[in-house]
């Protein structure tokens, strides 16, 4: 059992909350998306090993990183929380006044013939409804993934389900993020 301790925490997830925008060379990015409605701006991008949401309402931004990259390697200027995505957490908080931030997350270590059959059925999904996904094919140096984001866009609020997998432990991570402009603020 020790070998599989050791071998899930090498999978984990950690989520970081800035209140700033992050520079893009910051991250390997796969994909990209910008989001431009009248109450918010957001760009969207999958990185290695996760994910990037930059949320600006007004003269508000906070930024929502999901990536495998260790905490002491990102910039610490702006960050607001760091919270590893390990078993099933739930977060919530307002940022500026202007921003009403929920997060919930679930990870999970599958058998390899319960994985197969989910990586199977993710990526059948994401290529029938054209969702925004990054396959990373396994080198010599690393294991294979696959992240997608389904991005639902409406006039105030910005709801983003993602699927990060990971061949080489098994590991399946979700996460569910709303962020929101506050009416009124």
């Amino acid at each position: 059992m020790p070998n599989r301790t050791k071998q899930r925490r090498s999978g984990g997830l950690t989520l970081l909350l800035y209140q700033k925008a992050l520079h893009p060379e910051l991250f390997k990015i796969h994909a990209s998306e910008q989001v431009s409605r009248r109450a918010y701006e957001a760009d969207i991008w999958l990185v290695q090993g996760g994910h990037v949401i930059m949320f600006t309402a007004g003269k508000n931004t906070l930024t929502e990183v999901i990536a495998t990259r260790d905490a002491q390697q990102m910039t610490d200027r702006g960050l607001l929380q760091s919270i590893p995505c390990r078993g099933e957490k739930y977060h919530e908080m307002t940022c500026g006044g202007t921003i009403r931030y929920m997060i919930s997350t679930q990870e999970e270590q599958l058998t390899q013939t319960l994985y197969d059959a989910t990586r199977h059925e993710i990526a059948t999904y994401a290529a029938k409804r054209e969702l925004m996904t990054a396959e990373i094919p396994a080198t010599p140096e690393s294991a294979g993934a696959l992240s997608v984001l389904d991005i639902e866009r409406r006039s105030h609020e910005l709801l983003v389900q993602s699927f990060h997998l990971f061949d080489d432990n098994q590991m399946v991570i979700k996460t569910q993020s709303i962020i929101e402009v506050i009416k009124g603020a």
